[in-house]
C-alpha cells in the first residue's frame, strides 16, 4: 500500500510539472509527463506487480511520438512566424543564438532572448529596425503559436493517461 501511494505520488508531480512546463520554459513539459507515463508503467510491472494494469507498447510509443510532435510543431511554429515577417537567415540565427544565450537568464532571458537575437541579427545583415522589429513581432507570434499547440499536445497526454490509467484500474 505504501510502495502505491508513493508511486502514484511521484507518477502526479511528474506529470503536473510536466502540464505546467507545457507553458513555463523552466520545465521541460511533454517530457517530464512521459516520464511520468514510463514510471506508471514501471511501477505497475515491476513494483506492485500488476502487469496486467500497464500501458501497451502502442500506448507508450504514441505518447513518445506526441512528445516528438510537441517540439517539432513548437521549433516550426517559431520559424514560421519568424519567416512570415520577414525576418532573414540572420535573423533566425539571431534568434536561436538569442534562445541559447537567454537560458542562462531564467524566464525573462529565454522570453526576451530571441527577440533580441532577432533584431540583432536583422541589424547585422544590414537590416532598417523596423524591419527587424518585424521579425521579432514574427518570432513573438510564432512562438505563441508554438506554445499554444505544446499546451494542447500536453494537455492530450495527460487526458489520455488518465483516462487509460482509469480503465486499467477499474477494469
Amino acid at each position: 500500500m505504501f510502495l502505491a501511494v508513493v508511486c502514484w505520488l511521484l507518477i502526479a508531480i511528474l506529470i503536473l510539472a510536466g502540464f505546467l512546463g507545457s507553458f513555463l520554459p523552466i520545465l521541460p513539459g511533454t517530457p517530464l509527463i512521459l516520464a511520468g507515463v514510463f514510471l506508471y508503467n514501471f511501477c505497475e510491472q515491476r513494483l506492485l506487480m500488476h502487469p496486467e494494469r500497464a500501458l501497451s507498447a502502442g500506448s507508450l510509443w504514441g505518447f513518445v511520438g506526441l512528445v516528438v510532435l510537441a517540439h517539432l510543431v513548437d521549433f516550426a511554429a517559431s520559424l514560421v512566424g519568424a519567416n512570415r515577417y520577414g525576418a532573414s537567415r540572420s535573423g533566425v540565427w539571431g534568434g536561436v543564438i538569442g534562445l541559447g544565450i537567454g537560458v542562462f537568464f531564467s524566464l525573462p532571458g529565454m522570453l526576451l532572448g530571441p527577440l533580441v537575437g532577432v533584431v540583432a541579427g536583422e541589424l547585422l545583415a544590414g537590416k532598417a529596425m523596423p524591419i527587424a522589429l518585424r521579425a521579432a513581432w514574427g518570432t513573438l507570434v510564432g512562438t505563441a503559436a508554438g506554445t499554444v499547440a505544446r499546451v494542447s499536445i500536453a494537455f492530450i497526454m495527460v487526458v489520455w493517461f488518465v483516462v487509460a490509467a482509469w480503465m486499467l484500474h477499474a477494469g
